[in-house]
């Protein structure tokens, strides 16, 4: 998936059809969650270091001013229940550290972005954007799609893929996100464009998560991690 991906969004979308199919799946997985509590905390246990590594960054950008705008939005979708490393990729698009992470730990190269922001502001068009800015926004996605084989529980991603579907906190922190990177580079982009991507993207990757949850314990079964 890429930013060239995007079009209308359509009210009446795949998701919303498969609502009751869905929320029958979640209940099942909810009931098996109840049963192994035990099995849950193990999990839990394992994704401490995500938490731990959450935490230092959030204190670097706790020390920036610039960021306490966000800082609600995150702490709601903390509060909710998200996974640790699916919030660490939103927050990646804003802050190259925490992406080179990302990419450190899935084998890639890091991202070399030196965009110069123009003197004046000049509107969003994302039939014009300039080929650095759609490069880095391309490789927030990409990271984020594979951010979530960094989990340790299906428990986990699941939840997570959950409230994706149901939640509208994310939506708002992604929305969020994606302002705030355009507004350091100087470009302004509408309250409604920035939410229209937030949809866009989190739909393609509610697709991406359900696609791959089989390949994905696979491999927390081979690194013999609790599925």
């Amino acid at each position: 998936m890429s930013i060239e991906d995007y079009g209308a969004i359509d009210e009446g979308s795949e998701s919303g059809s498969q609502s009751s199919e869905i929320s029958e799946k979640y209940k099942a997985a909810a009931k098996k969650a109840g049963a192994g509590i035990k099995r849950t905390q193990k999990d839990e246990k394992k994704a401490k270091k995500y938490d731990f590594l959450l935490a230092k960054f959030l204190v670097e950008m706790i020390l920036k001013k610039k960021y306490d705008e966000l800082l609600d939005e995150l702490f709601a979708c903390l509060d909710a229940g998200y996974g640790t490393n699916f919030l660490l990729g939103i927050l990646s698009l804003i802050y190259l550290p925490i992406s080179n992470e990302i990419r450190k730990t899935n084998g890639k190269t890091e991202i070399d972005f030196h965009y110069e922001p123009t003197t004046s502001p000049i509107g969003f068009d994302d039939h014009a954007l300039d080929p650095q800015i759609r490069e880095r926004v391309n490789k927030w996605i990409e990271d984020m799609e594979s951010v979530v084989a960094l989990e340790v529980s299906s428990i986990i991603t699941k939840r997570t893929l959950w409230l994706i579907l149901y939640d509208e906190k994310v939506r708002v922190f992604t929305s969020k996100v994606f302002t705030f990177f355009f507004t350091e580079l100087n470009i302004s982009i509408t309250e409604s464009k920035s939410l229209s991507y937030s949809e866009f993207i989190l739909w393609e990757l509610e697709k991406s998560l359900k696609k791959n949850m089989p390949e994905l314990q696979e491999k927390w079964t081979r690194e013999g991690l609790e599925i």
